[in-house]
């Protein structure tokens, strides 16, 4: 992935065509494609895998219940967020800007979420969620509106991921939510057209996100900032709604999204479907999406050389020599040492998570990578500490030639007696050529919410999931909210 970061010079900028006064925005156009969607609109494919998506979402929601700066975040929203309106996931209600907030801080948090792969660019699909759920809600809509607004969601932010280049010009994935939250609580909440044109150019203009958010060394706002975007939009919206107007022309009028980007920014609206949610990848582990792939291959070639490689069966990782990875050049950009930098050292979950010399030594030593994975005694404690300065990763130009069709890895395990053990794989299980089934994504909800809920809770979200083109969401929050986890206490201004 290329950098182009810098400043446009002037005299060589791009400069956007003025546009005639009847010239339909494509803001504008926008808006008319989220207003005009329905739920016939979704295809069956569609239909099957809304369901699949929503309970991961729950699931990396209820996990996320009960950590630090998650606790600290629902003490701003008891501070702040009073009101009518939504029940909250965990218990309590709040006003629908503060309520899609604290549901994108839960969705996003884990960083366990579904993710869209375009070939320099990426989002995290599930960013839409919190917002989707909130105006459904709201609205009082059924299970039919909650899959109709995530779908909205999920389809408008991957549109622009493919067709924009947001984060090579300095822009975090983010930047386009301004654009998928208001289109889709917009639809949900039945405004008008004009309306949602408005909320989405004043969001857009004013909630632009950097990706020096995700540049190291990493912080806790990188899981924290689509949450930070949910508030914007959705004050905006609301504003719309009482008849406050915003730039219409954001994208192609001077000095807009086009001239930030260098180029146009043109999506045929009228010729979109509904049907992001097929196109988006599951995460099957607990790590930057990017770096799924090598991280199963890791898994694979561990349980491949069993008991060998097996440190419960008497293993010592000191007779590694080295670890190599040969990944495409995204997952080097974003974890392995490219463009967003390395890690000086690995101390805490966010610079974990996304360091793929941790990620790869926690998987030899655990076989696996979950949330266990990314307490502080567990990054911190020495095995896997020493281990990383063994692992190292370069990109490799035909595995880069194959995303994001494909994401391959190899792993390479070099070990002093001169043994060397490698394993490739083209991608692996939750990409959309791998989608998940709903059994996969049950199994992914019970491990991860196996300590914090009952089973007879848990078995009734799941199946209020899987009938949820049968149920109200009211019937849905009703079982979110009598989640209780206890969180750590944090002080009040």
């Amino acid at each position: 992935m290329t950098s182009t970061h810098q400043q446009p010079n002037p005299a060589t900028a791009y400069t956007p065509p003025v546009a005639a006064a009847d010239h339909q925005t494509q803001v504008q156009a926008l808006a008319r494609y989220a207003a005009r969607a329905t739920f016939d609109d979704l295809s069956a494919q569609s239909r099957t895998e809304l369901p699949v998506h929503i309970l991961d979402c729950l699931a990396c929601s209820i996990s996320a219940l009960g950590a630090g700066p998650v606790s600290a975040c629902r003490d701003q929203v008891r501070d702040f967020g009073g009101g009518h309106g939504v029940t909250l996931i965990g218990g309590g209600a709040a006003n629908p800007v503060y309520a899609a907030f604290w549901h994108t801080v839960l969705v996003r948090y884990v960083d366990f979420m579904d993710n869209f792969l375009a070939p320099t660019e990426t989002c995290h699909t599930a960013d839409n969620f919190g917002v989707a759920l909130t105006a459904a809600e709201l609205a009082g809509g059924t299970g039919r509106d909650l899959m109709l607004g995530v779908a909205l969601g999920y389809t408008v932010q991957s549109r622009l991921v493919d067709h924009g280049n947001f984060m090579t010009r300095g822009f975090d994935h983010t930047a386009q939510l301004a654009f998928s939250h208001n289109a889709a609580a917009g639809r949900l909440l039945g405004m008008t057209e004009a309306q949602i044109a408005n909320a989405i150019a004043m969001a857009a203009s004013s909630d632009a996100s950097f990706a020096v958010i995700r540049a190291k060394p990493l912080s806790q706002w990188k899981g924290l900032a689509s949450a930070q975007s949910a508030l914007g939009a959705m004050n905006a919206l609301f504003l719309a709604r009482r008849g406050v107007q915003g730039p219409l022309r954001v994208v192609e009028g001077p000095l807009g999204l086009d001239h930030l980007l260098g180029r146009p920014l043109r999506v045929d609206w009228d010729a979109e479907g509904y049907e992001g949610v097929v196109s988006s990848t599951i995460k099957k582990y607990n790590a930057q999406i990017h770096t799924q792939s090598a991280v199963y291959c890791m898994i694979e070639l561990a349980a491949a050389n069993h008991p060998r490689l097996d440190v419960a069966a008497g293993f010592d990782p000191a007779t590694i020599v080295s670890i190599g990875a040969e990944v495409p050049q995204i997952t080097y950009d974003f974890t392995g040492g490219g463009l967003y930098g390395t890690e000086a050292a690995v101390t805490s979950k966010e610079q974990a998570d996304h360091d793929l010399r941790y990620l790869l030594a926690v998987a030899l030593l655990d076989g696996n990578v979950m949330p266990a994975q990314f307490t502080d005694e567990r990054v911190n404690r020495p095995d896997v500490q020493s281990l990383l300065t063994k692992v190292s990763a370069q990109p490799k130009a035909s595995y880069t030639a194959q995303y994001p069709r494909h994401m391959p890895a190899k792993i390479t395990v070099r070990l002093k007696d001169g043994t060397t053990l490698e394993h490739e794989v083209q991608d692996y299980p939750g990409m959309p050529s791998r989608p998940f089934t709903w059994n996969d994504v049950v199994e992914k909800f019970d491990q991860l919410t196996a300590d914090r809920i009952d089973s007879d809770l848990a078995n009734q979200i799941k199946d209020a999931v899987h009938s949820l083109e049968h149920i109200k969401v009211t019937d849905l929050m009703a079982l979110l909210a009598r989640i209780h986890v206890d969180p750590p206490r944090t002080s009040t201004i």
